[in-house]
C-alpha cells in the first residue's frame, strides 16, 4: 500500500483533517466517545475512506449498523438471515479469500448469542493467516469493552493482535464508549487516538494518558456530537476536528431494502462454497412472514406453558360476578408477551482499609425498574423505579436525606461536596416531583422524605436464566444503560457497570372483565 495515501476524516475550521492510511491500517488506533458522541458515525467515515481507496479490512459489527456501507461499496456481509453469507462459514477460507481478492468484510455478530466466541475464533484465524501472508489488513472492533475488558475475560487473540500484529501487517482499531472498562494493555498500545465527548470521571481518568495538557482533558465533557481530538502517529499534530459527512446513510435502511451485491461478491460467495438451499430459502420466507405479523428473533427464556394450559389455569381463577352466584367473569383476551429484563453486572469497592473491587449482579425489569428473582418463577422486589429519571447528583442528595431522616442544606453541602446553588436547585426539583418536603426548627429548614423509600441493594448476586433464541411478540425495552449508569453512580460513585444484557421472559397477559392477570410463561405461576 502506498504510504502517501491520505484519508479525509474531518475539518478543523476550514482546514481538512487527513490521516495517514498506512498508519491506520497497520497501526493501533482507538476511537473513544460516550453514547451520542458520534463514535459510530466517525468509524463509518473511516470505513468509507478505506473503501474509496480499495483497502480491505474487517469490521466487527455488534449492533448490525454498518450494512448500509453496501449501498455504494463492494463489501461481503457475514451474519444472519439477510446477510450475503451466514456466520457459520469457515473463517479460515473466508479470511484467506478476503485478503486474496481484496474484499472488505462486515462481521455482523448482532444476532449471535455468544459474540465473544465468534470474534475470538475470527481473530485467531486472522492472526494465523497474516502470520503467513503479511499483507496490510485492518481489524475494527466495535464495543471493545465486550471483548477485551479489564479482567481475566479479555480475549487473548485480540490482545495478541494489539501486541504483535504490526510486524505482520495486521492493524487494529478498537472502539468503545467506556475506556475505563477496556484492557489497559490494549488501550496503551494505541498510537493513534480519536477521542470525543466523555463525562464520566472514570472514563476521563482512563484517557488521561493521551493528554499532556490538563486543559484539553477538561474540554472533553463540552465537545459537541461529531467533535473529536485526533492525535498520534497518523496525523502531523493534535487537532480538534468535526467529523466529515458520510457518503452512505447512517443506519438508515433495513436489510430488506439493500439490493444484493453482484459481480465480485457473487463470485466470492461461490468460491467459498456457499450455495443457498431450497430449505434455507423456505426458512427465510417463514421468518419474513413472522416479522410481518409482529414476531421476531429474541434472546431469552422460552415459554413452557402453552395457551391451552393457561386457559385451564384462568378457568380456575375466574370469579362469579355476584360472589356465590351468577355467571363467571368473561375472558376478554389471553396473549403471550415476551417482557424485557436486563441482567446487570457491576464492579463496586469493598472493605474499609484495603479496598478491592468486587463483582455483583442483579436482574431488573426494563420497564418498571423493579428487581427480579427468577429462581423459581418471577418474583419482584423493590428496585430503582423511584430513581429513574434522576441524575447522579439528584440521587446523591436523595440518598443523603434518606440516611439522615432530616437534614439541612448546609449538612448536604458537607456530605456531597456540591455547591449550595446546585443543592438548592436539586431540592427544588425533588420538591416539584413530590419526593421531599421540609419542616422548620427555628430558622432552620430540615428536609425529609415525602415518599416511602427503600434503598436499592445493588450489591447482590442473582441467578441468570438459561438463554436461547426465541421468537414472538415483545414489549419494548425502556431502561437504557446510560440511565442505569446514572443511578448506579448516584448510589455509589465508585461503582460501575461492566455488563448490560437485555433478555426476554414469557408472560401470559390475561384480561378479564374488571381485572388483569399476569401468569409466568415458564412456570405457570401467577405473578
Amino acid at each position: 500500500m502506498d504510504d502517501k495515501i491520505q484519508l479525509l476524516t474531518g475539518k478543523s475550521g476550514e482546514k481538512d483533517v487527513v490521516i495517514d492510511a498506512q498508519e491506520l491500517v497497520t497501526g493501533r488506533t482507538c476511537v473513544i466517545g460516550q453514547s451520542g458522541s458520534g463514535k459510530s458515525y466517525l468509524i463509518a467515515v473511516l470505513c468509507e475512506q478505506l473503501l474509496q481507496n480499495n483497502i480491505a479490512f474487517c469490521i466487527v459489527d455488534t449492533e448490525g449498523e454498518y450494512f448500509s456501507l453496501k449501498e455504494k461499496f463492494q463489501m461481503l456481509w457475514v451474519g444472519g438471515e439477510e446477510a450475503d453469507v451466514n456466520i457459520e462459514i469457515d473463517f479460515y477460507d473466508l479470511i484467506t479469500q478476503s485478503i486474496k481478492n481484496n474484499v472488505p468484510l462486515i462481521l455482523d455478530v448482532s444476532d449471535v448469542l455468544d459474540q465473544r466466541k465468534v470474534v475470538s475464533d475470527f481473530a485467531g484465524k486472522l492472526y494465523e493467516i497474516e502470520n503467513q501472508v503479511k499483507q496490510p489488513y485492518l481489524l475494527i472492533v466495535e464495543e471493545a469493552d465486550k471483548f477485551v475488558p479489564q479482567s481475566k475475560d479479555s480475549l487473548k487473540e485480540i490482545e495478541e493482535i494489539s501486541k504483535r500484529g504490526r510486524k505482520r501487517g495486521l492493524g487494529m482499531l478498537v472502539a468503545t464508549q467506556r475506556p475505563s472498562l477496556v484492557n489497559k494493555n490494549v488501550l496503551s498500545q494505541c498510537g493513534n487516538q480519536f477521542i470525543g465527548k466523555l463525562t464520566t470521571e472514570n472514563d476521563l481518568k482512563a484517557v488521561d494518558l493521551f493528554f499532556a495538557d490538563r486543559k484539553e482533558l477538561e474540554l472533553l465533557p463540552k465537545l459537541n456530537t461529531g467533535e473529536f481530538f485526533v492525535m498520534g502517529n497518523a496525523v502531523k499534530e493534535k487537532t480538534r476536528m468535526q467529523t466529515a459527512r458520510r457518503i452512505t446513510q447512517h443506519k438508515g435502511l433495513t436489510p430488506k431494502l439493500i439490493p444484493k451485491a453482484t459481480g465480485k461478491i457473487t463470485e466470492l460467495k461461490t468460491s467459498l462454497g456457499f450455495v443457498e438451499s431450497a430449505e434455507r430459502l423456505e426458512e427465510r420466507e417463514k421468518v419474513k412472514a413472522a416479522d410481518e405479523i409482529g414476531g421476531g428473533k429474541l434472546k431469552g427464556v422460552g415459554a413452557n406453558i402453552l395457551k391451552e394450559q393457561i386457559e385451564a389455569i384462568v378457568e380456575g381463577k375466574r370469579k362469579k360476578k355476584y360472589w356465590l352466584f351468577g355467571e363467571k367473569e368473561h375472558v376478554k383476551y389471553i396473549e403471550l408477551i415476551y417482557h424485557p429484563f436486563v441482567r446487570v453486572e457491576i464492579n463496586a469497592p469493598e472493605g474499609f482499609i484495603m479496598k478491592s473491587l468486587a463483582s455483583h449482579s442483579f436482574i431488573v425489569d426494563s420497564i418498571s425498574g423493579e428487581f427480579v428473582d427468577i429462581k423459581n418463577g418471577l418474583k419482584y422486589s423493590t428496585g430503582i423505579s423511584r430513581l429513574i429519571g434522576l441524575n447522579e447528583n439528584e440521587i446523591r442528595i436523595l440518598l443523603e436525606i434518606f440516611k439522615n431522616k432530616k437534614i439541612t442544606i448546609g449538612d448536604l453541602e458537607l456530605k456531597t461536596r456540591l455547591s449550595e446553588t446546585t443543592i438548592r436547585n436539586i431540592i427544588r426539583h425533588l420538591e416539584e416531583k413530590r419526593m421531599v418536603t421540609f419542616s422548620k426548627e427555628g430558622n432552620l429548614k430540615l428536609y425529609s422524605f415525602l415518599i416511602n423509600f427503600e434503598l436499592p441493594d445493588i450489591k447482590q448476586s442473582s441467578r441468570y436464566p438459561e438463554i436461547q433464541q426465541i421468537s414472538g411478540k415483545a414489549d419494548k425495552q425502556v431502561l437504557t444503560e446510560e440511565t442505569l449508569r446514572k443511578i448506579i453512580k448516584g448510589i455509589d460513585e465508585e461503582a460501575d457497570i461492566t455488563k448490560f444484557e437485555v433478555f426476554y421472559y414469557p408472560i401470559w397477559f390475561v384480561a378479564l372483565e374488571n381485572r388483569k392477570l399476569r401468569i409466568d410463561g415458564a412456570t405457570g405461576k401467577e405473578i
